[in-house]
């Protein structure tokens, strides 16, 4: 008997209601060939229970013997599965019944692509689209970085992980983050993915995305979120540049708000930056002074544009150390 094309991996920690909500509307795909790998981070209530209550035999439950962190749980969760394709969900997501079949169906015609998105729309305290913003066509659509630039990526993840449908085989080699956890995993993963060929972008609705109260995204920044989130971008950053982008990054940036292009240029200040990289993110921020007065603009940019470009240097440093964070490869 043939074996499921895709396997979807949910990771999850201690939300039973948000899980078998997130279950159910797996279960109603009209897909059929999948299997689910539910992942749990030693949840304190009695997840198999949940579990069996389906009555399904195609979840599947993997226990982590003992509280291993979110970072851990989910790169097992993607790891695990032999399937030709993974399909990542969010415990407190949900899917329309159509989003597998749209994913599978593109992937397979769309042999050059590593990953599949669609649009998500958000429910609960917010709401609103999210989808790659230079997707603007009615239409099934792939997207390059060498055709985009790079820069589209750096400002934050333009993908809303539970979108993400994948080959199993881009997995390989990919840099899964340092030791001390960036939360912005998902946004490295995606990232360094879109930066070995195409992507295919759906503009149709697939995923509704719940914010809540105890949602990642809606957290406050705190300076240790703030130092984690420069990290994502440096390190997304190096990679393209290695790869030969971000050659030109005023005019890849020139659109980008405050908020966004302050913050990219702190990150690309730093030390552990590309020299080159590191010099066209100074000569950014030379041309753009303007910006530190206007509304967003990051306060390690404001700061620089009052004592002098050479505190940039330092800003992403004086981050870490407010947040007692610090980078640890390996």
């Amino acid at each position: 008997m043939k074996g499921p094309l895709v396997t979807v991996v949910i990771p999850t920690y201690n939300r039973p209601s948000f899980l078998r909500a997130a279950l159910d509307s797996v279960l109603c795909q009209d897909f059929p060939e999948f299997k689910v790998l539910v992942v749990d981070d030693a949840s304190p209530y009695d997840v198999a229970l949940l579990v069996q209550a389906f009555g399904d035999p195609r979840i599947q439950l993997m226990q982590q013997p003992r509280n291993v962190g979110m970072l851990q749980n989910w790169c097992e969760a993607l790891c695990t599965p032999a399937t030709r394709y993974v399909a990542t969900l969010d415990d407190d997501d949900l899917w329309l019944p159509h989003h597998l079949s749209e994913a599978i169906r593109a992937l397979e015609e769309h042999s050059e692509c590593s990953f599949y998105t669609c649009a998500a729309q958000m429910f609960g305290t917010r709401g609103g689209i999210l989808k790659p913003y230079w997707c603007t066509s009615c239409r099934l659509e792939t997207s390059h970085w060498r055709d985009t630039g790079y820069a589209v990526w750096l400002p934050g993840c333009t993908v809303q992980s539970s979108s993400v449908v994948l080959r199993r085989e881009a997995l390989n080699g990919l840099f899964w983050g340092c030791r001390s956890s960036p939360w912005c995993h998902d946004w490295l993963w995606w990232g360094q993915l879109a930066l070995r060929g195409s992507f295919i972008s759906n503009p149709h609705i697939g995923v509704r995305y719940r914010w809540h109260e105890s949602n990642y995204t809606s957290r406050m920044m705190t300076h240790r979120g703030r130092a984690e989130w420069l990290f994502t971008v440096r390190e997304l950053a190096r990679r393209a540049w290695a790869a030969g982008g971000l050659r030109d990054l005023a005019r890849e940036m020139q659109t980008f708000p405050p908020s966004a292009l302050s913050t990219v240029v702190i990150a690309l200040t730093a030390p552990e930056s590309p020299p080159e990289l590191a010099q066209q993110a100074r000569a950014i921020f030379e041309s753009r002074r303007d910006i530190a007065a206007k509304t967003g603009c990051a306060t390690n940019y404001r700061l620089a544009a009052v004592v002098g470009g050479w505190w940039l240097r330092y800003a992403d440093v004086s981050t870490r150390l407010l947040g007692r964070w610090w980078p640890v490869l390996g």
